[in-house]
């Protein structure tokens, strides 16, 4: 069935792996370390991510020409923990660009915003390069 796809990014669970944090004012990368996976499925161009962070569902699409994509999600009255404090969000948005590398592994950007009415410091975003690999099978 998988020669069937239009793509050779491959379905299931995969994760992310920080390569480099652009920002990161809440400190959301080390308190979320192990809420970086999440299940990609594929339907002809349609991309869909189940996030574990906050379990958030990102939609997008395979641009017109190569192995890139961009998906995005939000989720609305979360509870998130935020340099130690518990905060009521008013909104999360997420913003994932990814590239193929091969059949298990695709690379981007991730751009995660907290949004709250108060208090401040429960305002933040997340920039990050990551790799996310399916199976521990990275490419050769």
């Amino acid at each position: 069935m998988a020669s069937c796809l239009p793509y050779a990014q491959e379905q299931g669970d995969y994760v992310f792996t920080p390569v480099e944090v652009f920002r990161d004012e809440c400190g959301l990368v080390e308190s979320n370390r192990d809420k970086f996976t999440g299940t990609l499925q594929v339907t002809g161009r349609v991309v869909t991510l189940d996030l574990d962070l906050l379990d958030s569902r990102l939609t997008g699409y395979f641009l017109e020409t190569g192995d890139d994509f961009a998906i995005d999600g939000s989720v609305v009255n979360a509870v998130a923990e935020v340099n130690g404090e518990e905060c009521l969000l008013d909104q999360v948005n997420f913003h994932l660009e990814g590239t193929t590398q091969c059949e298990t592994q695709f690379d981007g950007v991730l751009r995660v915003r907290y949004e709250a009415q108060r208090p401040d410091t429960c305002v933040c975003e997340l920039w990050m390069r990551y790799e996310a690999v399916k199976d521990s099978k990275r490419c050769d």
